[in-house]
């Protein structure tokens, strides 16, 4: 689902960014390589279910923010 990988994508960056964090940072934080979440922040990848959670708990991103990304596909 392209679309919700570059929504999650954006989520992810957003949150990054304003904690002042790196891309390796939090590629180390959630377990996946710095190029594996570059992907994801640029929606070039569709990430899987456990990476989503490890980034969302890595960042302190509310679960909610993840269900709107999927509510939003389903509604277009």
């Amino acid at each position: 689902m392209v679309v919700l990988a570059r929504n999650f994508g954006k989520i992810v960056r957003d949150k990054r960014e304003r904690k002042g964090l790196t891309i390796k940072q939090v590629a180390e934080l959630s377990g996946l390589s710095d190029r594996g979440l570059e992907m994801i922040e640029l929606g070039d990848s569709d990430p899987k279910l456990s990476s989503v959670l490890n980034i969302a708990q890595a960042l302190d991103i509310d679960l909610g923010e993840v269900n709107m990304c999927i509510y939003e596909i389903e509604t277009v």
